[in-house]
């Protein structure tokens, strides 16, 4: 990608995003907020296996944006992850991540007309599945929606813009969600397809406001005389985001694959508990990196740096930061869970082991963190893949041997064992550099 500093290396870091670490605090509490409110809509008024059956569409819609949009989520890790050295001007920013954005739509739009045939033919050839494949057509239609929005998302977050990238990630979906099951009492027989066009049209304003923040963000400047991409830097951009095919791959595979594999080889109602306990173990992943701030806003992180003057020293307090404030967050969560457990009902009582395994999956991560933004910053493809394929790989097997007979929990177990291996390079990969001073 060295075509691109050619003509201008200004920062994307000049894209300040204006917001203070409380007020970012307060939009992922308000997120995490919905984010429950909405589980809760649909379990409430959907019986489980009915849930199960919303729960297998969502799957569908955001399993399949993962593999769609993984290998750009990667290409903006590598350029934008580290504001401060990225390779693209902010005017050339704007101008790349419109077209990648462009291209991810069209390319979840067309593999959507694709699922679109093929369960048509499926209800031609099979009568009785019509209802099912009906059922589903929501979700299909969200695909590209979902995979622009959850982009835009992924993009706002590389450039530290996390408030803007939880609202497009969050905010409009669930609310829509929410909004649909006051809907319900009136139309009790087509509870299932309220929630599932609401989820539909949420995923829509959310691609919608995700283009909105993302013009805000890269704005344009003023200058007529700004310089162009060339041909041979556009073929530079595509070449790179193509190279980066297989670890998209794995990457949705780490995100997703344990999830999709229950959704295929589980029941209805397994889906529905394992979908309610993984959405509880999320709020840890809003409020982790907000309450982050919260001692950076004190000094208290700088302080240690300054003392310790070092590397090393760096990489120790943002490791102990993140342990902290991870743990301290997965302790608030985890006592909130009961009351959280009586909202959702009866049938999602007794799910103690899952809830265990991914509040420490969400633990691993929040920990880790800072070691991972490392590993992204210092971009070596093949030590990213290896990460990737290998947790890929852990958390694949052990689902899929595990499922047929442990259900639900065993896709919690291949989630949170692909968690531990990613994390566990990382973290090797950032002591390895700080110990030679080279990259990992």
């Amino acid at each position: 990608m060295t075509t691109l500093t050619a003509e201008n290396r200004e920062s994307v870091a000049r894209l300040g995003s204006g917001i203070t670490p409380l007020w970012e605090l307060g939009l992922r509490l308000v997120g995490a907020a919905l984010h429950i409110m909405a589980t809760v809509a649909v379990v409430q008024v959907l019986q489980p296996i009915v849930a199960g059956v919303y729960f297998r569409g969502v799957i569908i819609a955001f399993g399949l944006a993962a593999l769609l949009r993984g290998k750009y989520d990667l290409f903006i890790f590598e350029h934008f992850i580290d504001p401060q050295q990225s390779d693209l001007g902010t005017a050339h920013a704007r101008v790349v991540v419109r077209a990648l954005g462009i291209r991810v739509l069209v390319r979840s739009a067309i593999a959507c007309a694709v699922l679109l045939v093929i369960t048509t033919d499926l209800d031609v050839m099979d009568v009785y599945l019509r209802p099912y494949l009906q059922t589903y057509l929501p979700f299909v239609l969200a695909v590209p929606f979902a995979t622009l929005a959850l982009f835009l998302a992924s993009t706002l977050r590389a450039t530290n813009h996390v408030a803007g990238s939880v609202i497009v990630s969050t905010y409009s979906t669930n609310v829509l969600i929410i909004a649909g099951s006051f809907a319900i009492p009136m139309l009790p027989e087509s509870a299932l397809e309220v929630l599932s066009w609401s989820f539909f049209t949420g995923n829509l304003l959310a691609a919608g406001m995700g283009v909105l923040l993302t013009r805000h963000v890269f704005k344009t400047p003023a200058d007529p005389g700004w310089p162009k991409l060339s041909p041979a830097e556009w073929r530079d951009i595509f070449t790179s985001t193509a190279r980066n095919g297989l670890t998209g791959v794995a990457l949705a595979a780490v995100q997703w694959g344990p999830t999709v594999i229950l959704g295929v080889l589980g029941t209805s109602v397994e889906i529905a508990q394992y979908a309610v306990v993984t959405r509880t173990a999320q709020i840890i992943d809003f409020i982790v990196p907000g309450a982050i701030f919260v001692p950076q806003s004190a000094r208290i992180q700088s302080r240690l740096c300054r003392a310790m003057r070092t590397a090393r020293g760096k990489l120790a307090v943002d490791l102990s930061v993140s342990l902290a404030t991870t743990s301290l967050c997965v302790v608030a969560v985890a006592i909130l869970t009961p009351w959280f457990v009586g909202w959702y009902g009866p049938a999602y009582a007794g799910l103690t082991l899952m809830f265990l395994l991914l509040f420490l999956m969400q633990w691993v991560n929040g920990a880790a963190r800072p070691a991972v933004r490392r590993l992204a910053a210092d971009w070596d493809l093949r030590r990213v893949r290896r990460a990737l394929v290998t947790s890929m790989g852990v958390a694949i097997v052990l689902s899929t041997l595990g499922i047929g007979r442990y259900g639900a929990v065993a896709a919690a177990v291949g989630m949170l064992a692909g968690a531990v291996v990613l994390n566990a390079q990382a973290i090797l990969a950032a002591l390895k550099q700080v110990r030679t001073g080279t990259p990992p």
